[in-house]
């Protein structure tokens, strides 16, 4: 075994589709041209984005944590900042049979819910969410936001940790 990195069966999915909470921080205030949306000014601090995958969610969180050539949704050109730095993300299997409107509504209220820049991963929301990205000034941990489901488990990519939902552990 190699000491480096875990056995690949440790870090493969419990499960393929589902929502997920992307945590990330940007160490300086950033000014982004989030696509077509516009141009936005975000703070120094903490940033909750709320997304969903039918399938690949590990891949898609992946997808966020490494730098992109190409930008494809909002939370790219976000974690594309100079001073961005992905910590890892809450999955929950679609079998929860939450929404991701629902899950985001959750994750604002719990987490101060400041809303940095209107319409952010959005576009394709029929429920009226104002954003799917809540920023917070002061630190937010993977396991604060893990509690919101009973389901929920942790993904950290890169590092191979895809922890079991904190209830069966």
């Amino acid at each position: 075994m190699n000491d480096k990195h875990p056995p690949k069966e440790l870090c493969e999915p419990m499960f393929d589709g589902g929502l997920y909470v992307f945590l990330m921080r940007l160490t300086e205030p950033q000014t982004v041209q989030v696509g077509a949306l516009g141009l936005f000014d975000f703070a120094a601090g903490w940033y909750l984005y709320t997304g969903c995958a039918k399938k690949g969610l590990a891949k898609r969180v992946e997808r966020h944590w490494s730098l992109k050539q190409t930008l494809r949704w909002h939370i790219d050109y976000l974690a594309s900042a100079p001073s961005s730095e992905p910590v890892g993300a809450i999955v929950i299997p679609s079998s929860a049979g939450l929404s991701e409107c629902y899950l985001n509504q959750m994750i604002g209220q719990k987490f101060a819910g400041q809303i940095p820049a209107p319409g952010f991963g959005a576009s394709d929301c029929r429920q009226g969410c104002p954003a799917h990205l809540c920023f917070s000034p002061t630190p937010v941990s993977l396991l604060a936001i893990a509690r919101v489901h009973l389901d929920a488990a942790v993904l950290i990519p890169k590092a191979g940790i895809w922890e079991p939902p904190l209830h069966r552990l």
